[in-house]
């Protein structure tokens, strides 16, 4: 069952950025910030047309950017103010929902993206949530601050293991992890997750 009350308090958190944006709030997201990065992240997916669902999409950069490539993306988040924000910019397609309790059927995206957002969200509902609305093999690729990076206060911050475990039990085969160094016009790997910037975890829902 979602937590109600943490969920109100990150959406008032997002609609305060999507009101005044994120230069104003004094916090940012890699998405947001750096083309370099969204481009990145379009070349780890398929080239072929992927139907997505990005978890979090808060103003919709990425998603954007996934959809001139031709790829169908629908961005859901809990904020609303985020999503006026978020159409404003383009083409994707926005959901005001909770990431607890998707508003979609069985078997319906190839994708589910969880770009800097899991440290609002329970990981164990969501994963679940995600894994029932991926088609068979669908897949799941997730971005997070690595535990010793500086973030707000409202995002928690999980270890590789941690991440990798939940996944683990939601049903999802954890095929790849790596921890990248993002800057403005760069992405790299780190050797370690006490040097990287980002987690990265694409995994593929099991039978």
């Amino acid at each position: 069952m979602p937590n109600i009350q943490k969920s109100a308090t990150h959406a008032r958190f997002y609609t305060q950025i999507g009101t005044r944006g994120w230069l104003q709030s004094g916090y940012t997201t890699f998405g947001f910030q750096s083309p370099f990065f969204r481009r990145w992240i379009a070349s780890q997916l398929p080239v072929e047309r992927t139907e997505i669902l990005s978890v979090g999409c808060g103003s919709g950069e990425l998603e954007n950017h996934l959809t001139e490539l031709r790829h169908p993306v629908i961005g859901l988040d809990l904020s609303y103010q985020m999503l006026k924000r978020a159409s404003r910019k383009g083409r994707a397609l926005p959901v005001q929902a909770d990431a607890g309790s998707l508003p979609f059927g069985p078997a319906q995206f190839d994708l589910v993206m969880m770009m800097e957002s899991i440290g609002h969200l329970q990981l164990n509902a969501v994963f679940k949530e995600a894994r029932r609305v991926l088609r068979r093999r669908g897949r799941l690729l997730i971005t997070t601050y690595a535990p010793h990076v500086e973030t707000h206060t409202r995002y928690r911050r999980w270890g590789m293991d941690e991440i990798a475990d939940q996944l683990l039990d939601a049903g999802f085969a954890v095929d790849e992890q790596r921890y990248l160094d993002v800057k403005r016009n760069s992405v790299r790997d780190a050797p370690s997750e006490d040097r990287s910037t980002l987690l990265y975890l694409f995994s593929t829902a099991t039978n």
